[in-house]
């Protein structure tokens, strides 16, 4: 019986799960594409015994999971693919519209409204299109291809792994492989490691399949994925974790500050 694994379908994740879906490696996992909060609400339900969860949703039910280490979705600055667009001067910002995929940047932007700009504005749900959005609220959220992707050149906008770098001079991870800890064998999360591998030893040729897809230049997806884009979870990215669900409990997001646990297994220490 094959593992279901949750997935989504942003050129960030490309990296960790091309492998997977080319069958590059040898691996026991059937992909189930949602959008990320969506797997996030598959793996609570065990609709899928793990997935790319947004890293808030680890937050809020880390006694029920472990991470797969080493593995993540992370920025070190700009990011270019989680924005806050606005329409007026962010001190008069009242009402947020936020992309319906996203979990961690609707925490994200609501720590860097308070802290960097000192506005506590409402978050309305949206499905993630900026020009309906903006005529609902004052500012807007997307996430993944729908900001990196964006078509209208609307400027006004926060880059909000920008932004958090500015904030804490650290790393922001925005998802990671999370799963119960019986739902991984240490074959499966080996594998989950040697994807990312393979992902970033190929990225020419997942940048040049993503030019493709999306009509773009092959330097603006590889720099994306490789100046943008960080996907080792090391000692710097689990600082900046650590100081998001610091924030995320002062904000009443979470109800504490969650230990960061890892799956245990000789393979993967040894890899």
């Amino acid at each position: 019986m094959r593992k279901k694994l949750g997935v989504f379908d942003f050129l960030n994740a490309k990296p960790l799960i091309y492998a997977i879906e080319k069958d590059k490696i040898s691996h026991n996992f059937e992909l189930v594409y949602d959008i990320p909060s969506q797997i996030a609400v598959k793996l609570l339900n065990k609709e899928i015994d793990a997935g790319l969860v947004p890293s808030i949703h680890y937050a809020k039910y880390s006694v029920k999971y472990r991470i797969v280490p080493g593995v993540c979705i992370a920025s070190h600055g700009a990011v270019n693919s989680i924005r806050l667009y606005f329409r007026k001067d962010l001190k008069d910002i009242k009402t947020v519209a936020v992309d319906i995929s996203s979990m961690t940047s609707v925490v994200l932007a609501r720590v860097i409204l308070s802290e960097k700009y000192d506005v506590q504005p409402k978050f309305i749900a949206m499905r993630p299109n900026l020009a309906d959005m903006l005529l609902e609220a004052d500012a807007a959220l997307l996430i993944g291809d729908h900001a990196l992707f964006e078509k209208t050149g609307y400027e006004s906008y926060l880059d909000l792994g920008d932004e958090w770098d500015d904030l804490t001079g650290l790393p922001f991870v925005y998802a990671l492989w999370v799963g119960r800890r019986e739902s991984l064998s240490e074959e499966d999360v080996f594998a989950l490691v040697k994807a990312k591998d393979y992902g970033i030893q190929n990225i020419d040729t997942i940048s040049y399949e993503a030019s493709q897809r999306y009509g773009v230049d092959f330097d603006f997806c590889k720099s994306y994925l490789t100046e943008n884009l960080f996907y080792e979870l090391g000692e710097r990215e689990i600082a900046g974790m650590k100081e998001f669900f610091t924030y995320a409990f002062y904000y009443g997001v979470i109800d504490f500050i969650p230990e960061i646990k890892f799956y245990e297994f000789e393979k993967v220490k040894g890899s």
